[in-house]
């Protein structure tokens, strides 16, 4: 893949030096016979260049027929960025998925229920489904569609597996999440028997810490005052 800065330095004497710019690695079911630069992301990793971003065709647009094979963002240039689908949408990967220190997978959340999300894939928020196990040592980048603001309870799936999730260190540092409505803050958990039935990562909106100190002042004020 060539880089677009060099075809500008080239193409002109007069430029000395180019900003290097990012470009965008479409993938899609069928690769270039469906109008896509390649039909498996591991693909489009080997040919993409730093700062560059795939965009996967999500399940949400293309049907339910398809899964992407096992992939390792790790092994690409530093900083890719990985977003599928007119959001929100579906990605499946039939194997181990690997996220690695300097890659990030794009979320969008626009509202809560992703129960179709084996079915039809039309959901409510970004969902990866792994038919394996994944290593998350990288950034799972979430942000909230312009017209959703989530509240206390809510909570979302953003990925499932039949195997296992690790990570390095503390997992809350993987997440780059979107700022909440005062009063609330987030959650972030792995737990078993999600969509796939392995593992799952799951973040929830919850009473921020101070939040709950306040309540439970008020209640007992509220007491107090009662027993008067």
């Amino acid at each position: 893949m060539k880089n677009t800065a060099a075809i500008l330095c080239a193409s002109s004497a007069l430029l000395i030096a180019a900003p290097a710019w990012s470009a965008m690695v479409t993938v899609g079911p069928g690769g270039t016979a469906n109008g896509f630069q390649y039909g498996q992301i591991s693909d489009a990793i080997a040919a993409a260049a730093a700062g560059d971003t795939i965009h996967a065709a999500g399940r949400s647009v293309y049907g339910s027929n398809f899964r992407y094979a096992a992939f390792d963002l790790e092994s690409g240039a530093d900083g890719l960025e990985l977003i599928w689908g007119n959001s929100p949408g579906v990605i499946e990967v039939d194997g181990n998925l690997k996220v690695g220190a300097n890659s990030t997978m794009v979320f969008e959340l626009t509202g809560t229920n992703n129960s179709r999300a084996l079915t039809t894939g039309r959901v409510d928020y970004d969902t990866v489904l792994v038919y394996g196990n994944m290593i998350l040592n990288g950034i799972f980048n979430v942000s909230l569609g312009s017209t959703f603001t989530p509240s206390v309870g809510n909570r979302f799936e953003l990925a499932s597996t039949t195997g296992s999730i690790t990570w390095s260190g503390t997992l809350g540092l993987h997440l780059s999440l979107p700022v909440l409505t005062a009063g609330q803050s987030w959650s972030t958990t792995v737990e078993s028997g999600g969509l796939l039935g392995g593992q799952s990562l799951f973040v929830t909106v919850v009473p921020a810490p101070g939040a709950v100190a306040l309540l439970g002042a008020a209640t007992l004020v509220g007491g107090s005052r009662r027993r008067r």
